[in-house]
């Protein structure tokens, strides 16, 4: 089930659609400064509480709304006049938001008539903190569930005495108490933010209810050690229960570790519209190369299929002697085509290495005519792989024309609870129908469950289709060997 949001004239966005997937795991929202991150996420949560509208978005001129459809349920908050009104319906959702700095809940004792009341706190006044958030915070600074072990907060019943917004933090540290204030940035926000999901977690009772959690900014002064335990506390805690948790970052130690299919990169255009690309890779919305490392050779290709086969190639031909060699997944092959011409007219990579593409089997016509309309460079060596996308390979060789030694072998190898001819024909009756799948995408996301709720990697699947192109199509995988001997090894 997905969570329809539908934007129109709220802040610097005229007109903005996305379905948020319900399913448990991370989602990434990410984009270049300005793009709409974090405008889209506050607008989000008002799917599920009311807020101070005019605070958060301003008076629009003109009309405005941030409509939300969930199944046969439907939310929408209009604004008229610049006068914003709350919406009577409300959504079968659970959800929490976590802002920012000037909006969010992790600075709001910083006043300074707050500061002096903090160091004015009894002891006699605290309690000792939950065991997650205590033990989380330890783990996620500093990998030591047990730095933290004197972490203490205000009594709920004491907060009317002080007068708090929130209910701050304490840690003793050699003897001296430290308030919440005086600890580190990323001290703080964390703390703050495990004391939400905490606060999320016990009231999760029932967890076969749709839940979801926007985090605005978690990567704000966290080292990036701590960003990738963040990531890996993250996971647990939204299979565990039960939750979606979106969160915008710009971070590429946050949305590495995310498969491309949950990072939503925001591309705002010279019209001031923004496009929102879905599935998107690190790379592509990172815009890195990683230039602190001296590549010889990069080679932008579309996908993780893509990759492994030009790995592949490089290994077994032996082309990757004395030369340090990248291959990079970008997403679609406008993505690709894309980054290779901002690679050529910025100079991101140093001036001795050299940049190719290699784009999937299937679009070699559209290709020429993308280049010609849209201006790119095509001084950049191109070629293509010996297939289609791997949503189309698998489409066309396990529905279309069926091929039965590869349907065995998917069949034995990877798809063991449900049986693959289980899993296509319940492909076949669904909805939408697969003439209308095309690009094999809506197969690929019925075999794309199946592995992730039998906790299968989706390498497992990538590994085997690879290893069986390059088997049974010895023609095609020898021209596009010899492309790389060419520019990868001259010699």
């Amino acid at each position: 089930m997905n969570l329809r949001m539908n934007i129109h004239n709220v802040k610097a966005i005229e007109n903005f659609s996305i379905d948020f997937p319900l399913e448990k795991g991370l989602y990434a929202i990410t984009g270049e400064n300005a793009s709409g991150k974090s405008t889209i996420v506050t607008c989000a949560s008002t799917a599920f509480f009311n807020m101070s509208m005019k605070l958060y978005f301003g008076r629009p001129q003109g009309e405005a709304y941030i409509e939300f459809i969930l199944g046969d349920q439907h939310r929408k908050w209009e604004c008229h006049d610049g006068w914003w009104e709350e919406p009577n319906e409300k959504l079968n959702l659970k959800g929490f938001y976590e802002g920012s700095i000037i909006y969010g809940n992790r600075f709001r004792d910083t006043n300074f008539s707050s500061i002096k009341k903090l160091e004015s706190v009894s002891q006699y006044d605290l309690e000792p903190a939950d065991e997650f958030v205590r033990q989380n915070l330890g783990k996620i600074l500093l990998d030591n569930t047990e730095y933290y072990s004197h972490l203490s907060l205000i009594k709920m019943d004491k907060l009317p005495k002080y007068r708090f917004n929130g209910q701050p933090y304490f840690y003793e540290k050699d003897g001296v108490k430290i308030s919440q204030v005086h600890m580190s940035t990323g001290e703080s926000m964390l703390v703050n933010i495990l004391h939400s999901l905490n606060m999320r977690a016990k009231t999760r009772l029932d967890l076969n209810q749709p839940c979801v959690m926007f985090l605005d900014e978690v990567e704000l002064a966290l080292h990036p050690s701590s960003l990738r335990r963040l990531v890996n506390f993250l996971k647990e805690f939204a299979d565990r229960y039960n939750m979606a948790i979106f969160f915008s970052t710009h971070s590429l130690e946050l949305i590495r570790e995310i498969r491309p299919s949950n990072i939503y990169f925001l591309e705002r255009h010279t019209d001031n519209s923004v496009e929102l690309i879905n599935p998107c890779y690190p790379a592509y919305a990172t815009r890195s190369l990683y230039c602190s490392f001296d590549y010889d050779r990069v080679i932008l290709v579309e996908d993780d299929l893509a990759k492994r086969i030009v790995d592949k190639l490089l290994r077994e031909y032996r082309l990757l002697g004395n030369k340090l060699v990248f291959v990079m997944p970008c997403g679609g092959w406008q993505n690709v085509l894309k980054m290779g011409y901002e690679i050529a007219v910025s100079n991101l990579i140093p001036g001795h290495a050299k940049v190719l593409v290699i784009l999937d089997g299937d679009i070699e016509k559209d290709v020429q005519s993308y280049i010609s309309a849209n201006k790119l460079a095509n001084n950049i060596p191109l070629n293509y792989l010996p297939v289609e996308s791997l949503e189309k390979y698998l489409k066309n060789n396990l529905y279309d024309s069926l091929d039965p030694i590869l349907f065995r072998q998917l069949t034995d190898y990877v798809f063991q609870r449900n049986s693959l001819d289980y899993l296509v024909k319940e492909y076949k009756k669904g909805k939408p129908y697969p003439k209308n799948d095309k690009d094999g995408k809506i197969l690929f996301s019925v075999l794309d469950k199946e592995l992730r709720e039998t906790h299968r990697d989706r390498d497992e699947l990538v590994n085997m289709v690879v290893d069986y192109i390059l088997e049974n199509d010895k023609p095609r995988v020898e021209k596009l060997a010899a492309f790389l001997k060419k520019q990868v090894d001259p010699q």
